[in-house]
C-alpha cells in the first residue's frame, strides 16, 4: 500500500525531528486523512507519535476487576481486540485492575454473559444492544457509546450473490433479479434481517428468506444452494476474497445503516464509574489507532481470527468496494457520542424491532442510552467528536 509506507515514512521523520509539526499535518492532509485522524498523532502539547495514545499515569480511583465481553468476527469489536493487545487499558484504568476477555461466538451469547454478571462489558452489533436494554427485569444494561457506525451500510447491510450470477447494470436490474430467489439472511431481527425489510420494501420483491449462521452462508453460497446472501464484516470479505461469492451492493442503495455499540452493566458504571469511563477511554484511543495505522491494526488482531487471512480483515475495513456497488468510500466512522444521526438510528431501530414483535417496546427505556461516561471521556481527552471516518485504499495497495 504506496499510501501508507509513504505515511510511515512521514511519521518516522516526524518523530526524529526531521520534520515540523506543520509539515506533518499538512502532507498528512494531502494523503487524504482527516484533521481527526491526524490529530490522533497529535496532541496539543506536541508529544511524540509514539507515545500519542498513552495517558501519562493511570487515573485515581477504585481499582476494578472487569471482564470484556465480545466477538471476534464483528468489525465493531476490533478496537477492543486492539485495546486488549496493546493493554491500552493500563494507561486509562485505576491503578491496581485488572481486565479479562471473553470471547463468544455472538451478540446474543455476550448479552446472556451480560446479563449473568459473567461480564460488566460487552461490545454487541445494534440490534442485540438495543434488545439487551429492555431485559431490566434481568439485569439493568446501559448502552453507553457508538464505536463504529456506517451511515452506508458497509458493516452489516452487505448483499452478497452466488459468482455465477449475472453482471447487472443498475440496482433496479439486481433487485429484480433476488424477486423469488433463496437469499441466507444471518439472523432473524438482526442488522441483516432488517436490512432485507428495507430492500424488500424499496424494491417491491418477495424472495425467500433463510436464516443462517454467518458460516452456513458461505458454504450454501460456494454449493449455490441459495442465489444471495447478507453478511457482516469481516464475512462479506471473506466470501468475495476467496470467491464464495461477489459483492451485488451495500445498504447505501437503500437507506441501510449499521453501527456498533458497547454495553455496561449499570451496577458496574456505579460501582466502578472511573473504571467504566477508564475502559471507553481507552477504547477512544485504539479506534485512534485503527484510523491511522492499518498494518499495525491487521496484523494486531488477526491471531484472533483463525481462518480469516490478513487481506480478509483488511479488506473489510480499509478496502474498497468495486463500482457499481454504491459502496466505494470510507465504510465506518466513529461516532462515539450519542449525536442526532445516532439518536435517530437508535430509535429507528427500537421501532423494527417492535414491529417483528422482539420487544415490547417501540423506544428505549429510561436511561438505555446512557451519555454521561463517553461525554466525559471525550471532553477529558479532547476529542473532537465524530472521528474519522476510517480510510479506504485500492484493493491493490495490499500487501502481507
Amino acid at each position: 500500500m504506496r499510501k501508507l509506507d509513504e505515511l510511515d515514512e512521514l511519521i518516522r521523520d516526524y518523530e526524529k525531528g526531521k520534520m515540523s509539526r506543520r509539515s506533518f499535518i499538512s502532507k498528512t492532509m494531502v494523503m487524504g486523512l482527516t484533521l481527526s485522524s491526524v490529530s490522533a498523532f497529535l496532541s496539543s502539547s506536541g508529544k511524540r507519535v509514539s507515545s500519542a495514545y498513552a495517558a501519562q499515569t493511570p487515573p485515581s480511583g477504585k481499582a476494578a476487576r472487569v471482564t470484556f465481553c465480545y466477538t471476534t468476527q464483528w468489525m465493531g469489536s476490533w478496537a477492543t481486540i486492539y485495546v486488549k493487545h496493546k493493554e491500552l487499558w493500563k494507561n486509562y484504568l485505576p491503578k491496581g485492575s485488572v481486565m479479562e476477555w471473553d470471547v463468544q461466538v455472538n451478540g446474543p451469547a455476550i448479552v446472556n454473559n451480560l446479563m449473568a454478571d459473567k461480564a460488566q462489558i460487552g461490545n454487541v452489533g445494534d440490534m442485540p444492544a438495543f434488545v439487551a436494554s429492555t431485559k431490566r427485569n434481568v439485569a439493568d444494561l446501559r448502552i453507553v457509546n457508538c464505536d463504529l457506525f456506517s451511515d452506508t451500510g458497509q458493516m452489516c447491510s452487505n448483499l452478497l450473490v452466488r459468482s455465477d450470477a449475472p453482471q447487472f447494470r443498475s440496482k433496479e436490474e439486481a433487485a429484480k433479479w433476488l424477486d423469488g430467489k433463496k437469499i441466507g439472511v444471518a439472523g432473524k431481527g438482526s442488522c441483516g434481517d432488517r436490512f432485507l425489510l428495507f430492500l424488500t420494501k424499496k424494491a417491491n420483491i418477495k424472495p425467500e428468506i433463510q436464516y443462517l449462521d454467518p458460516t452456513i452462508i458461505k458454504t450454501e453460497l460456494a454449493a449455490r444452494k441459495i442465489d444471495a446472501a447478507q453478511s457482516w464484516q469481516p464475512h462479506a470479505a471473506q466470501i468475495v476474497d476467496h470467491g464464495f461469492g461477489r459483492l451485488m451492493f451495500s445498504g447505501t442503495f437503500w437507506g441501510a445503516e449499521d453501527g456498533s455499540f458497547n454495553l455496561m452493566r449499570k451496577d458496574f458504571i456505579d460501582n466502578y464509574p472511573e473504571a467504566a469511563k477508564g475502559y471507553l477511554k481507552a477504547e477512544i484511543a485504539g479506534l485512534q489507532a485503527l484510523m491511522t495505522n492499518p498494518y499495525d491494526a491487521v496484523k494486531t488482531i488477526a491471531p484472533e481470527l483463525p481462518g480469516f487471512t490478513t487481506k480478509d480483515l483488511w479488506m473489510a475495513m480499509y478496502g474498497k468496494n468495486p463500482e457499481g456497488t454504491g459502496s466505494t468510500g470510507p465504510k465506518v466512522y466513529a461516532p462515539l457520542v450519542f449525536d442526532k444521526k445516532i439518536t435517530e438510528f437508535i430509535d429507528d431501530g427500537y421501532r423494527f424491532l417492535n414491529s417483528k414483535g422482539v420487544v415490547a417496546v417501540d423506544r428505549p427505556l429510561a436511561g438505555a442510552v446512557f451519555p454521561d461516561l463517553i461525554n466525559a471521556a471525550v471532553k477529558e481527552m479532547n476529542v473532537k467528536t465524530p472521528m474519522g471516518p476510517i480510510n479506504v485504499y485500492p484493493p491493490n495497495e495490499f500487501k502481507g
